[in-house]
């Protein structure tokens, strides 16, 4: 039989919330134990599995009144002192965020990668508009708040406006024609070290390859299909020339790729200001990499809990 607990701490030298940590300790497996910032806690015991575990834990902490509510113990184990788990949906990760007193939890299973097109714009594709309730992006351990500004469903764009000012900024291509056989490098972010992190961390990858279509399905002349190794974490990312200009975003696992000629109309409709490439530089691959790396980000989408 399956029982959930949650309590809110008082002023007694014995707290609910510890005795609630005794009868959590003295359970048999599968269990967990979840606390909030504010000293609420919930936990839960007889689950059928370490995930339905974790989940009951938290939910009943977040239902009993807890603020920030974090999985500390599970079946009796620190958090910190747990294996890794092979199933990712089955993964322990130890932190909600909290903005403007709205509780949210990470939704690792979408990926999608932003690029800075000056200092306090990203531009993206449409890859988490649908499941997200709020996009934000992960820059030195911390996640950092987005807005979005406008969609363009249609054309699978997305501009958000970054609470945090970058200093570096991708150079949008400016070319009218796309070139078949052209040399095209990919940049990306795979999540990594996903166990127990409070805020999750990626790791940037780059691919080459080249433009093998200059055109799209039924001949759609806004996108090109190029060749490059691509995974989820790249959906949204910038394709790069060897110029170190963005010619355009990676749209799908198919290797669809939106044209920079189409970035371009949909930034200036908006209004935003961009910089140019210079075409007729040529940039080593590890210098695109390194530039790509400072302009472009790991896009985090959150639920609202």
């Amino acid at each position: 039989m399956l029982v959930l607990s949650g309590c809110q701490t008082v002023t007694n030298s014995t707290t609910p919330a510890d005795d609630l940590y005794s009868k959590y300790r003295a359970k048999p497996n599968i269990k967990a134990f979840s606390i909030g910032t504010n000293g609420v806690a919930g936990a839960s015991w007889g689950a059928s599995s370490t995930s339905e575990a974790i989940d009951l834990a938290q939910k009943t902490c977040l239902n009993s009144g807890g603020l920030n509510c974090s999985v500390t113990e599970v079946n009796g184990s620190p958090v910190s002192n747990l294996k890794p788990v092979q199933n990712k949906s089955e993964t322990v990760n130890n932190y909600n965020i909290v903005s403007k007193g709205v509780a949210y939890k990470p939704n690792l299973s979408i990926e999608s990668t932003g690029t800075f097109v000056n200092k306090n714009y990203i531009i993206t594709t449409n890859e988490m508009v649908d499941y997200c309730s709020k996009i934000s992006f992960e820059h030195s351990g911390s996640l950092v708040d987005t807005t979005v500004v406008r969609i363009d469903k249609t054309n699978n764009l997305v501009a958000l406006k970054s609470s945090y000012a970058s200093k570096s900024w991708a150079r949008i291509s400016e070319r009218k024609q796309t070139s078949q056989g052209e040399r095209v490098y990919a940049y990306g972010y795979d999540q990594s070290d996903l166990i127990n992190s409070k805020v999750p961390t990626y790791q940037g990858k780059i691919t080459d390859g080249i433009i093998s279509s200059a055109s799209g399905e039924l001949n759609d002349i806004r996108v090109m299909k190029i060749t490059n190794e691509i995974n989820s974490g790249n959906i949204g990312g910038p394709v790069i020339a060897e110029s170190g200009g963005v010619v355009g975003l990676v749209t799908s696992l198919d290797k669809d790729v939106v044209k920079s000629s189409m970035l371009s109309i949909f930034l200036n409709e908006l209004n935003i200001e961009y910089t140019l490439a210079d075409e007729k530089k040529h940039i080593s691959p590890s210098e695109i990499a390194k530039t790509a790396k400072n302009y472009s980000v790991p896009l985090v989408c959150l639920k609202e809990i």
